[in-house]
């Protein structure tokens, strides 16, 4: 992984003006450069269809770093961030409409040293893709550069194809970053440390003894006016397919031969070979109640804003595992959680008696928003006689280290930059898993109502049975 400012290069971001550049991207940026992470010759240029001069870019920029940043857009770094701001207005779907995209990354390159390096970041719908590829072909431009492309890779495996062909046509696959911000997390990093840096866990990370699997991603909040995104995608196309999909490979996967990108993407290649094609009978689509009254939303709507789904991983390490997966809206409350249920002892030496143990052993990673690691212990309750209770040993991030962990998209893009596909999607990891969910998708089961803040559908509930859901307390709830 990257640990040093990569070479200089013009940074062009492909729907400047759009809700993920504010949010996401110009924090990002700014954070990197505050922290001395960006190389010295660096320009961002601000790419759209919106009309917009230099000055008024770097007014939105300020605007928008102030909103969503953690450190306040100010004084002489400020200043000098500013510099590197420039602006494009353009189209992506007119011949030869680059042209003066060209002209100004040279322009970079006298007046900003970025010595002819181009990265170039997609944060527009898919449906832009095609045009923005042929456009920076035509155009040139894609020489020894690197572009970045967001999730959903696709709505299926056909068009996954179509988009990795139309990538190709331009592209070689090392110069192409497909981006899903879950790999950036920081805990979902330190499963690779959990599992192979630790004696302790590889030789129990396996069928003889793991129960069961369990990935939970919840939101607490709606669909937030993207109404006509839902309608076309879904959650099984929006969180299924890309961020659980990628979380469950790291968790299954072989001990990678090394760090080396592409062996560590060859073994998350070969969990999703060894899944079974999803069956539909053990998928719950679930819609919250109140949806359909959204804007853009179709009043008899079948698109779904929850989904569980039970997949089996068929190779010698986790054969018979059930990996019981869900994501929604509108849930109980926001918690992205990956656990580990432990077999029960084979025998109980407390049988007969009143100690009873009162669950299974469970290691439990907690991605967000209380990140760390718990593992969940039966233990003698202090008193006399001998009764069983339930101890957490836990470690988390903030109390170890007192500092704000760095954002996900800080840490691809600053790895997309320096040119480490580590932490990003290769073509063939994209096209199988759109061919494991593809039963779901020709078949789709029917869509079951929930209460809005609820943990969704009981019929979710009902097919992980006789196992339960894990859902880890809040920390306020933990402590004595």
């Amino acid at each position: 992984m990257a640990l040093k400012p990569a070479d200089p290069q013009a940074v062009v971001i492909f729907g400047a003006s759009g809700d993920l550049t504010r949010r996401k991207l110009l924090p990002a940026f700014w954070h990197l450069f505050v922290e001395g992470l960006l190389p010295q010759g660096i320009a961002i240029v601000g790419y759209s269809r919106t009309e917009m001069a230099d000055d008024e870019w770097k007014r939105y920029a300020h605007d928008q770093i102030e909103q969503f940043a953690r450190e306040e857009p100010s004084g002489e770094q400020w200043d000098e961030f500013a510099k590197r701001l420039s602006y494009v207005a353009g189209e992506f779907s007119n011949d030869n409409s680059m042209e003066q995209l060209r002209e100004h990354l040279e322009w970079c390159d006298k007046t900003q040293g970025t010595n002819g390096g181009r990265f170039y970041y997609c944060a527009t719908p898919p449906s832009a893709y095609p045009d923005i590829v042929a456009r920076l072909g035509e155009s040139k431009l894609h020489t020894e550069a690197k572009i970045v492309i967001e999730k959903p890779f696709g709505r299926d495996l056909e068009s996954a194809k179509e988009i990795n062909a139309i990538l190709h046509s331009v592209f070689d696959e090392s110069q192409i970053f497909r981006i899903d911000h879950y790999l950036g997390k920081e805990t979902v990093q330190n499963l690779l440390a959990l599992r192979f840096a630790n004696g302790m866990f590889e030789p129990i990370w396996n069928r003889r003894y793991v129960d069961n699997v369990q990935i939970t991603v919840a939101e607490d909040i709606g669909i937030e006016g993207r109404g006509s995104f839902y309608e076309q995608t879904g959650t099984i196309r929006d969180m299924v397919v890309t961020h659980l999909f990628q979380v469950l490979t790291v968790l299954a996967m072989e001990p990678p031969v090394s760090f080396d990108p592409d062996r560590l993407r060859d073994e998350k290649v070969r969990v999703l070979r060894a899944m079974q094609p999803v069956d539909p009978r053990k998928v719950v689509r679930g819609q919250f109640i109140g949806y359909r009254q959204e804007q853009d939303v179709a009043p008899d709507s079948q698109a779904e804003t929850f989904a569980a789904l039970q997949v089996f991983v068929d190779n010698w390490r986790w054969a018979g595992v059930p990996f019981n997966l869900r994501t929604g809206k509108n849930l109980a409350r926001k918690v992205t959680e990956l656990s580990l249920s432990f077999r029960q002892v084979p025998y109980s030496v407390f049988k007969g008696t009143e100690a009873v143990p009162p669950g299974r052993d469970a290691l439990v990673i907690r991605v967000q928003p209380d990140e760390g690691i718990s593992l969940h212990l039966n233990i003698k309750k202090p008193g006399i006689g001998f009764e069983l209770d339930r101890a957490i040993l836990d470690f988390d991030y903030d109390s170890a280290y007192h500092t704000p962990l760095i954002e996900a998209y800080e840490t691809l893009i600053l790895e997309a930059m320096a040119g480490d596909h580590t932490l990003f999607t290769r073509s063939d990891e994209v096209e199988r898993a759109w061919e494991v969910i593809a039963p779901v998708l020709e078949n789709p089961p029917p869509v079951h109502f929930y209460e809005p803040r609820s943990w969704g559908p009981v019929e979710a509930d009902e097919m992980i049975l006789p196992r339960h859901w894990h859902v880890m307390l809040p920390p306020d709830a933990r402590k004595p």
